[in-house]
């Protein structure tokens, strides 16, 4: 059975997205087990949250490198074969993870990791570009921003899911169940998605339906080197994605440590934490997302394939939510001590935040060519990662050590993993400054997206007399029958 309506191939993919991220909430959605497994699995007491950082790391690093030969190879391949055959490690990765646990092995659960991100990235390469070309003309960004949304949505159920099983049953079932879940949606990428939607981005799509078929002899040579010099020298790539990488820095410390964060300054419980944090998440991203996209399609009504006007408010857009999101997050640092104000500000700066994540996806594809918007994800996601899902973990880990050293697990034989109860006490100021760390960050991308922007107004500019020009030429030159 194949799948033709391009709606229910969208849902299959949300619902992918959606298990791929109830995964990357696992780990985050249940610190305090976790770090009492790092404890006994690494031998290492003294650095607990650089490890869970380097862990964290290790993934995206795999991710983003990966993300980048998948593109590249969607431009001669089937885009859901290299889909369906990264899905399939992702759940063999999985099975690892779990295994980790039993064997009391954290290098076990690191290789697992790697393997999970290099799946993930065969499934993420190829998902906008699809979206961007099939989805209705005048709803793409907003599907663009419901695929996003489904992002927040996966990442949130799994700080519950995560936090829940580990409390319950231990959190390697987290990964047992979210494998053999994902298996039959594994199959139908493989199996059920049709030639008209399958086509090598290389392929130039012909005009009519029943005429797009997919010649691989007919595709052209493509070299890695000169693809990605093509793709670097485009000023919009450049600097959205930059702006991207500091958005991402801040995203990924509030999703690796803020659970943490907020049990160690008493925002919220160890028992509610996961569970209200998520919901936050949730509802945000549910919200942000598709509403970012919606915008970008409402202001571009009747302008839908005028690419310069789509970019100008794309980028118009993502510079008005990052600088109005920066300034919510770091008032809610300074309101920390009210817990229902912070979460009230946190909750408002992350739908705005997340908002800049259709806009953003609307600049990656329109600054280069067709064939290379999947590639083009690719390299975007390597410089963001390189430059903030991959250090941030890290760098907020060894200073969480040191600014707030009292903040580790409490291992009792017979007893359930705590929060060391000195964390509140003695380490209140230094997880606010980790606060402090990672909201102002996001001031990097207001810069690179408010370059973005500048220059996207000059190229609408300068595009629109050359459109009156044509315009008038085109009423004053006689045609038809009667002249």
């Amino acid at each position: 059975m194949l799948v033709y309506d391009v709606k229910h191939l969208f849902v299959l993919l949300c619902l992918v997205n959606i298990l791929v991220y109830i995964n990357r909430g696992i780990i985050p959605g249940a610190p305090i087990q976790f770090q009492a497994f790092v404890e006994q699995g690494s031998g290492n007491v003294d650095h607990i949250n650089l490890y869970i950082g380097l862990l964290a790391a290790l993934f995206i690093a795999a991710y983003s490198l990966a993300m980048c030969v998948f593109g590249f190879l969607a431009m001669r391949h089937r885009p859901f074969v290299l889909a369906a055959t990264g899905l399939f490690l992702w759940i063999v990765a999985l099975a690892i993870c779990g295994l980790a646990k039993p064997l009391k092995s954290y290098g076990l659960l690191v290789a697992g990791r790697i393997l999970c991100g290099i799946g993930e990235a065969a499934f993420q390469a190829v998902v906008p570009s699809f979206i961007n070309e099939f989805a209705p003309l005048e709803k793409r960004t907003f599907w663009l921003g419901l695929f996003g949304g489904a992002i927040s949505v996966g990442t949130a159920v799994g700080f519950s899911y995560g936090s829940l099983l580990a409390k319950y049953v231990g959190w390697d079932w987290g990964f047992y169940i979210a494998a053999v879940v994902m298996f039959p949606f594994v199959f139908l990428c493989y199996r059920c998605i049709p030639d008209l939607y399958n086509m090598p981005l290389a392929h130039k799509v012909a005009a009519e339906p029943s005429l797009r078929r997919v010649s691989m002899d007919s595709l052209p040579d493509v070299g890695f080197l000169s693809e990605t010099w093509a793709i670097l020298r485009s000023p919009f790539f450049l600097a959205a994605s930059l702006g991207w990488a500091a958005f991402s820095f801040t995203i990924v410390s509030l999703a690796t440590f803020g659970p943490a964060i907020l049990i160690g300054v008493g925002v919220l419980s160890e028992d509610s934490c996961a569970t209200v944090f998520g919901a936050i998440t949730v509802v945000a991203g549910m919200c942000g997302s598709p509403l970012g996209g919606y915008l970008v399609d409402l202001q571009c009504r009747r302008r839908e394939d005028d690419h310069a006007f789509r970019l100008y408010v794309a980028t118009r857009q993502l510079l008005v939510l990052i600088v109005t999101g920066t300034l919510i997050a770091l008032v809610s640092v300074v309101v920390i001590d009210i817990p229902a104000l912070f979460l009230t500000c946190i909750f408002v700066a992350l739908v705005l935040l997340f908002m800049t994540t259709s806009p953003f996806t609307v600049v990656i594809l329109l600054s280069v060519t067709r064939a290379r918007q999947g590639f083009a994800i690719g390299l975007s996601t390597l410089i963001l990662h390189a430059l903030g899902d991959v250090p941030s973990p890290i760098i907020l880990g060894y200073l969480k050590d040191q600014w707030a050293p009292h903040c580790n697990s409490i291992i009792e034989i017979g007893r359930p993993d705590r929060l060391n109860p000195d964390c509140a006490k003695l380490d209140h100021d230094g997880l606010r400054n980790l606060l402090w760390l990672a909201f102002a960050w996001l001031g990097l991308a207001v810069l690179t997206w408010g370059a973005a922007y500048i220059m996207a107004r000059r190229k609408l500019i300068h595009q629109e007399p050359k459109l009156t020009i044509l315009y008038e030429s085109s009423r004053s030159t006689p045609v038809g029958p009667y002249y």
